[in-house]
């Protein structure tokens, strides 16, 4: 039978929560919209877990504007501009 730890105990407390060795960096992709989009995910080590759906929230706003632009819509729709949480409320 599987034991499951103490709740709110880390499982695993002395691992290290950086990202893996072997992840290779973004490389610039040449749209200087999509290289700031893409940069914000620097941010995350340095942002509480709590805040990173913010951070992926603005950078997929930022990514589906260049597309839409890319793609010639004038405008991205409204889910695109405020994010998942916001096409949702």
């Amino acid at each position: 039978m599987t034991s499951f730890p103490e709740a709110g105990r880390p499982v695993q407390p002395d691992l290290p929560l950086a990202v893996p060795a072997w992840l290779p960096p973004v490389e610039p992709t040449g749209d200087p919209r999509v290289d700031a989009a893409l940069d914000r995910l620097s941010e995350l080590d340095s942002v509480p877990v709590a805040e990173h759906v913010d951070v992926f929230t603005d950078i997929h706003g930022r990514l589906t504007g260049a597309l839409a632009d890319f793609g010639g819509d004038t405008e991205p729709d409204e889910a695109s501009q405020g994010g998942v949480n916001d096409a949702l409320r």
